[in-house]
């Protein structure tokens, strides 16, 4: 367990050893306690944390899970701007996890740096590949392991083999449209709100869907934040820490006053147990609301669907691209014109598929009609 709250959590990014002697607070403990909000907690509901059904903070998971020697130089890495937004801090500690039961299958009882061989990999990309694990999600997992173990031989300034060569990462085909986030129309969008059984779902599906933002913003939300009068707005952190100022529309604001409920501190959202919701429940709350109105038969409905169909849906409208960018803050405009491009490809396969096909209608035609 991580008692580290302020000296030894120092020792720990500092690289040094904890020892007796009285000192002031320090820089390092301020650092020490900023990482820990920063990779934050996991909820009850996850899978390593189910059994106990309690939060736990991801830097104690980290410290249970890492061997003595290699949990400084993870607390460390995850500090560092090579990682420079708050989500990939976290889903790279959430795929340590990973890599630590997988190291168990190897034989070690902890994870550390090294552990790990090019051969293991090998030996798990390919059982990856065979249980139907997408090629997207092998890469993301390899470029947390990759990345730390190349900062661990940084740090040391010492070779430390890296376990991920190129031959064992996935070709990503940037034509694959299978794995690609699939878009709701606006009348699909419409039947999630036919759909919704609590103000909360209507507030959740519209706060997503409407500034087309990541879910962890809603989350991570106070009341603090939401300023009501004349014109209400209400600040919203972004990735990379980028603060935002969004007004909100009339209604909205209405339905969020409601919601609230007179509270005047504490979460924005709430579950039904009075607790801040997280993005498992807004997970739940767009699947369940996808499945009631039929929309993306055999996929989920998830908060990035609703960013994707906002931002293609403002492209639907005549905006501008870098408005789209702009509102949907994406730092290269190479991932805003991505949106834009399938779903004009999309529209142009449709259009010569259609070409194809009424080349020959009449002779399809009676097929329809034959006895």
């Amino acid at each position: 367990m991580v008692r580290a709250s302020g000296r030894d959590g120092a020792d720990l990014l500092a690289g040094r050893s904890g020892g007796e002697i009285e000192r002031p607070a320090t820089r390092a403990e301020d650092a020490f306690r900023r990482i820990r909000e920063e990779l934050g907690q996991v909820a009850p509901r996850d899978p390593v944390t189910r059994k106990l059904g309690v939060r736990r903070d991801r830097l104690e998971i980290l410290a249970d899970i890492c061997t003595r020697e290699t949990f400084p130089v993870v607390v460390r890495w995850l500090s560092s701007a090579t990682i420079p937004s708050r989500n990939t801090r976290r889903n790279y500690a959430d795929d340590l996890r990973f890599w630590h039961d997988f190291a168990q299958e190897l034989g070690h009882e902890r994870f550390s740096i090294g552990c790990i061989t090019r051969g293991d990999v090998t030996t798990w990309r390919l059982s990856e590949e065979q249980r139907g694990r997408a090629d997207r999600s092998i890469a993301r997992r390899l470029s947390a392991l990759s990345s730390l173990t190349t900062y661990a031989a940084e740090e040391a300034q010492v070779f430390v083999p890296n376990p991920v060569g190129r031959a064992n990462r996935p070709r990503i085909d940037r034509h694959d449209r299978t794995t690609a986030t699939p878009v709701l129309e606006v009348d699909e969008i419409g039947a999630l709100y036919d759909w919704a059984e609590s103000l909360l779902d209507v507030v959740v599906t519209a706060l997503v869907y409407t500034f087309a933002g990541r879910v962890s913003e809603w989350c991570e939300a106070d009341i603090e934040d939401f300023h009501d009068g004349r014109s209400p707005v209400i600040d919203v952190t972004r990735k990379g820490n980028k603060g935002r100022v969004f007004p909100l529309p009339p209604l909205l604001a209405d339905l969020l006053i409601k919601l609230i409920g007179g509270r005047t501190d504490g979460p924005l959202l709430l579950d039904s147990e009075g607790r801040r919701l997280d993005r498992h429940d807004v997970d739940r709350i767009l699947t369940r609301l996808g499945k009631r109105a039929g929309v993306l038969l055999g996929r989920d409905v998830t908060p990035h669907v609703l960013r994707a169909s906002r931002l293609t849906h403002m492209h639907d409208a005549g905006e501008k691209l870098e408005d789209i960018q702009t509102y949907a803050d994406h730092a290269d405009p190479a991932t805003t014109l991505g949106y834009i491009k399938r779903r004009d490809e999309d529209k142009k396969r449709a259009s010569q598929a259609a070409a194809g096909a009424d080349l020959f209608s009449h002779q399809l035609d009676r097929w329809l009609v034959a006895a």
